[in-house]
């Protein structure tokens, strides 16, 4: 038996599913990790003020104690930031807050024009971690972003929680960025519909038997007044929205942290360099570009959508 939640955290729907033998155990599991996932966002939400990256970011240079959980983010955020060579970059907060998106997207002003001077992304290489104290130092200067990425180490510490708790299998998914471990609710095992970020049809399916997915469109957070429409993937080294002939792309991997820094990483490299960075990971992946072609990427097992 199965329970399942829809709801609202970090600004997008999610959809856990829990499975479990007992109902009224795997209920209470369900309604724990939604719970948990609230927490989280409430750790890491540039949105509210008394977050801990936002104390993080208005640190000016000092170290900022906090969680665990923060901890574990920001240091993913530098492993991703160093394995793709500075493609997936972390940093791009001031450049994304210059071309508008400085608050919530739903209360975004859609007249905001874009910057005259866009900023490049500083880097991770001077963020410093003490594992010891459980601190974090930005360089002045630096501001940290966990977009993206939050959502997927999220959907990673969450499923492995909630699999501690005496449950069968699980699902996160949070806006696209999916964890999945054990039993899913029938014998199909847990099968994603994975949509194109053109026409919003289903693209194709891929079947899971543990491991996550993100999905990374350029389509789905656009503002800002015609001619000057622009998106929330911001090139690191331009600070400009990415102009990379893909309108998405989707990263199959076994961590959700991990997909979304691949996804992020190969839709800003483009088709031919994408494909590349997906193989030397050895990860699978679907980037679809602005004509609308899906080219595919490593393995995945396919069924006909």
């Amino acid at each position: 038996m199965a329970a399942e939640l829809e709801f609202r955290v970090m600004g997008t729907n999610a959809h856990l599913i829990v499975v479990g033998r007992d109902a009224r155990h795997t209920r209470q599991v369900a309604m724990w990790a939604r719970d948990r996932l609230h927490e989280l966002e409430a750790r890491w939400s540039r949105f509210l003020a008394d977050s801990e990256v936002s104390r993080m970011n208005a640190a000016s240079g000092s170290p900022v104690v906090v969680s665990a959980d923060t901890l574990g983010l920001v240091e993913r955020a530098i492993e991703g930031w160093h394995r793709t060579h500075g493609t997936f970059d972390p940093t791009v907060l001031d450049a994304l807050v210059a071309q508008g998106y400085d608050r919530d997207f739903d209360a975004i002003d859609d007249n905001t024009p874009a910057p005259a001077d866009p900023l490049p992304a500083p880097g991770c290489a001077d963020i410093t971690i003490d594992r010891v104290v459980g601190a974090i130092r930005l360089p002045r200067g630096v501001h940290f972003d966990p977009g993206g990425i939050g959502k997927g180490f999220a959907a990673d510490l969450v499923a492995a929680e909630v699999m501690a708790r005496d449950v069968d299998g699980v699902c996160v998914n949070l806006g696209g960025d999916l964890r999945v471990e054990g039993d899913a609710p029938d014998d199909n095992g847990w099968v994603v519909d994975l949509e194109h970020p053109l026409t919003g049809r289903s693209m194709m399916y891929v079947r899971l038997r543990t491991g996550a997915v993100a999905s990374t469109w350029r389509t789905r957070r656009v503002w800002g007044p015609p001619p000057a429409r622009r998106h929330h993937l911001i090139d690191p080294r331009t600070g400009t929205p990415a102009a990379s002939g893909l309108a998405g792309t989707s990263v199959l991997a076994g961590r959700a942290w991990w997909a979304e820094v691949l996804a992020k990483a190969a839709f800003l490299e483009g088709v031919t360099r994408g494909r590349a960075l997906l193989a030397a990971h050895q990860a699978s992946g679907y980037l679809v570009d602005d004509e609308g072609t899906v080219h595919t990427a490593g393995f995945a097992e396919l069924f006909a959508a």
